[in-house]
């Protein structure tokens, strides 16, 4: 079993490092109408069973819906949860199979708010079962993640990688850093182009290149130098496909029927020896940092890395495995996609797309240097394109939450420790709460433009809400906005193609080659 070396556990004092970056976070939401009704009492609300929803059969449950001929075959998570809201309403119930807890889907933003505002200071975030079960049963060298913590053990961990990953300072040292991996990635777009100006059909590779290579350099202090023509059993490589597998595995394992703790299955063999190479690689570099840290000159005056600073702060290697772990899979796929579906956004409005690049050209005067802090901070239309991306096509499905009290929801009781899925995509492209919800209007996002701007706050929730609101949201905000400002200061992206075929699994992703025409600009 693999195990991370003790080397150093001596507490070492970092510097402090001045300044904030804005996040695309920040919304411009008007409040106004978005009063939560009066409380419904629990006595005068209908039973959890009346809850509307697909109905079980004994023994099997559900799943004929999800064999051939069922009306949940072959349909992705979207598709699903839309075929859901359509037939049972905003608030429905889908029962559990082989075990797992029925889900309480939510499709309303009152209820949303009603949802975060009663999680108390431990929220209670299920889901991740085959990655719970993974650091539970099978790795129990490590601790459990951040992902799938509760409680104490969640608190006590997220308290301390807090104050690394959530404080503005320590992101601003990143900024060159991660305009430098851009800068290699647009010279490597420059590299695939063919004649015709066409990206290549594996372009998505290209971008999932960039983004690990971008939240490597911020987890594990190291560069992978994807961007050179590494052979398909290099290290990288490897990284990129198992990432892949541990997104496809929890598909398969969590959100499809599958006996996976009963039968090892070939998806759960899959998914555990993804998990152990990112694990092992993770590892290494930790130790390599440790090493680092126990050579480095007492009275040495730097700034210390993300890394560095977890450990001095845990004084647990083991941890911070853990929270590269989550770093890495939580910020490759997610930010990849994120950068992908703006750059198709504004490939198909090429007005919106000259709209920001003529705030380029006035913020980023030489694209040759480095990008700075101030600079990023200057380019609104950028982060309310970005915002608007996120609304239309949000990445992930939903937020989940386990409620810790009996809650009334839409009129219904909910016990305590029922599992409520939040449906991020359905909520945010409702007319309710966003006039013309189907067009992209970057505009919404900024001051003025009162007559397209949300209704309600609780509507768009990229990184999920209260305590457990994604850690390493500034990080994800630096690498997107870097990346499409580059990406539209030095070209102009054009789809000459139908509109690009998608799916929603565990995440969003485009099914079609991103085969964009670029044009130089500079």
């Amino acid at each position: 079993m693999l195990r991370v070396t003790n080397a150093s556990r001596s507490i070492f004092v970092g510097p402090k490092v001045p300044g904030r970056l804005k996040s695309t976070l920040s919304v411009g939401i008007e409040t106004k109408n978005a009063d939560v009704s009066p409380e419904l009492g629990w006595d005068d609300a209908l039973p959890y069973s009346d809850i509307p929803g697909p109905k079980p059969l004994p023994v099997v449950g559900n799943l004929h819906r999800f064999l051939p001929g069922g009306e949940f075959y072959k349909k992705d998570t979207s598709d699903l949860f839309k075929t859901i809201n359509e037939t049972y309403g905003p608030v429905s119930k889908l029962p559990g199979m082989f075990g797992k807890p029925d889900f309480v889907l939510v499709y309303d933003a009152d209820e949303v708010a009603k949802v975060f505002r009663s999680e108390g200071p431990w929220p209670v975030r299920m889901g991740a079962y085959c990655l719970d079960y993974y650091f539970r049963n099978l790795r129990k060298d490590f601790p459990p993640s951040l992902t799938v913590a509760q409680g104490q053990e969640w608190q006590e961990f997220r308290s301390a990688v807090n104050q690394v990953m959530m404080q503005p300072r320590n992101t601003k040292q990143y900024v060159e850093p991660i305009d430098m991996v851009t800068q290699e990635f647009i010279d490597r777009m420059r590299e695939v182009r063919n004649d015709s100006q066409e990206m290549p059909p594996d372009f998505s590779h290209e971008i999932a290149k960039w983004a690990l290579e971008s939240i490597t350099f911020v987890a594990l202090d190291t560069r992978l130098n994807l961007f050179k023509n590494l052979a398909p059993d290099s290290e990288a490589s490897k990284m990129i496909e198992a990432v892949h597998a541990v997104f496809d595995g929890m598909y398969e394992l969590d959100f499809k029927p599958s006996p996976y703790k009963f039968i090892s299955t070939p998806a759960y063999r899959r998914f555990v020896a993804s998990m152990d190479y990112v694990t092992q690689v993770s590892a290494k570099y930790v130790n390599l940092a440790m090493e680092r840290l126990k050579k480095a000159p007492t009275n040495e005056e730097r700034t210390l890395s993300v890394l560095e600073n977890l450990l001095i702060r845990t004084q647990d290697p083991q941890r911070a495995v853990t929270m590269a772990l989550d770093m890495l899979l939580a910020g490759i796929d997610t930010t990849g996609t994120s950068v992908a579906t703006v750059l198709y956004q504004l490939a198909i409005h090429p007005e919106k797309q000259a709209k920001l690049q003529e705030e380029l050209d006035r913020v980023i005067q030489d694209p040759t240097k480095s990008l700075t802090t101030k600079q990023l901070e200057e380019m609104r239309y950028l982060r309310a394109c970005i915002k608007e991306t996120m609304r239309l096509t949000p990445i992930v499905i939903g937020n989940l939450r386990s409620t810790i009290k009996d809650m009334v929801i839409g009129g219904y009781q909910v016990p305590s420790g029922s599992m409520i899925s939040m449906n991020s995509q359905a909520i945010s492209t409702n007319e309710l709460y966003f006039p013309r919800a189907s067009e992209f209007i970057p505009e919404r996002w900024l001051p003025g433009a009162d007559d397209i701007k949300g209704k309600h706050p609780f509507a768009f929730l990229p990184f999920g809400f209260g305590p457990r609101m994604c850690v390493g949201r500034r990080f994800a905000d630096l690498e997107i906005e870097t990346a499409v400002a580059k990406v539209f200061r030095n070209f102009s992206l054009e789809w000459n193609r139908p509109p690009a075929k998608t799916q929603f699994r565990i995440l969003f992703s485009f099914v079609d080659p991103l085969t964009f025409t670029v044009k130089d600009r500079v």
